[in-house]
């Protein structure tokens, strides 16, 4: 997997999210658990282009409401 997290000297609860092979970093600081959170997602996203997460399916279902028209 190309994706590592990597500790930031200096900083208390702070994680580096980078891809290893371009150098690029997804997030500077971070905690360790969005910085998981965050990789899973990365890797979904490599091996699925059409992934779409849970969060937002739950927002869209719960955001429509059936309006019954009255007779």
């Amino acid at each position: 997997m190309p994706y590592k997290t990597i500790k930031v000297k200096g900083k208390y609860n702070c994680y580096r999210v980078i891809n290893t092979q371009t150098k690029k970093a997804f997030s500077k600081c971070s905690t360790r658990k969005n910085a998981t959170r965050q990789m899973r997602l990365l890797r979904a996203l490599q091996f699925n282009k059409k992934f779409v997460p849970n969060s937002k399916l739950k927002n869209r279902k719960n955001t429509t409401k059936k309006i019954k028209k009255n007779m």
